[in-house]
């Protein structure tokens, strides 16, 4: 499984559909999430605790649009995933960003936090979330 890749973005949703912690913080959720590993970009349907969709995101090409945006430089997010920098230091420095619908994404602080913990600590051979075509 490559880093990023829609087969990570697939491994991340079953991860974070089977996390009780995250249903709970996004229970009442029904938002639209983009994911941003530098220019690869991945759109999240976040709704009743649960991710019931995901894809790749091409501007323009997606009518639903997007909520808020979790953003950072693709060399941002290896740091995290190798441990080498800290998810609070790169939050609270501003390398990884939440921009767009500020309202909802306060909202779902705690969902946000764990799906950056889940990008941090998910394996390379995680399983992945069936996708449509299946």
């Amino acid at each position: 499984m490559q880093f990023p890749g829609i087969d990570f973005v697939h491994a991340l949703q079953a991860q974070l559909n089977s996390d009780a912690a995250f249903a709970t913080a996004s229970r009442w959720s029904d938002v639209k999430v983009l994911l941003c590993f530098g220019e690869q970009r991945f759109w999240l349907k976040l709704y009743g605790g649960k991710i019931i969709d995901s894809m790749a995101y091409y501007p323009m090409a997606n009518p639903l649009g997007w909520d808020y945006a979790i953003t950072a430089p693709l060399p941002i997010w290896h740091a995290l995933r190798s441990g080498s920098r800290a998810l609070g230091h790169l939050l609270d420095t501003g390398a990884i960003t939440v921009d767009g619908n500020l309202l909802q994404a306060n909202r779902l602080y705690e969902s946000t936090h764990l799906t950056l913990c889940a990008i941090r600590d998910l394996p390379a051979d995680a399983p992945q979330e069936p996708t449509h075509d299946a």
